[in-house]
């Protein structure tokens, strides 16, 4: 709903959807960021699920990560690894959207944007 808000095109496919699901219709719409959120415990490993797949199909896209059993501890230590190719994004809430993807979407601040993330995921 924040990045519709402030003119992003955002695709939602609902819910406990599967892996494949997210991915190709990522694929299908020209996603330039593959946003997941968790509600439930069951989503975290979903969540790795995805990233691991999103290596294994060799995508380019950066991955946010958010909702209400998410930390930036599980993001760095069990999603983040899984998907070496775009950054892995910790999204803290909702209201912190808009500048994250803005950061990753500027070819002038991706860089330092997601270093100093993976500086943060060191800690």
């Amino acid at each position: 709903v924040v990045l519709g808000c402030n003119n992003y095109d955002v695709v939602d496919i609902g819910v406990m959807c599967p892996c494949d699901n997210i991915l190709d219709k990522a694929a299908e719409v020209g996603a330039d960021v593959i946003g997941l959120s968790g509600l439930i415990t069951p989503s975290l490993d979903e969540m790795v699920t995805v990233a691991k797949e999103m290596q294994r199909r060799n995508l380019k896209v950066p991955l946010l990560i958010g909702g209400a059993t998410t930390s930036r501890m599980h993001t760095a230590v069990k999603i983040e690894p899984c998907y070496a190719n775009a950054p892995v994004m910790h999204v803290l809430d909702a209201s912190r959207a808009v500048a994250v993807v803005s950061s990753l979407l500027d070819d002038n601040l991706k860089d330092d944007f997601a270093a100093e993330t993976r500086e943060l995921y060191e800690e």
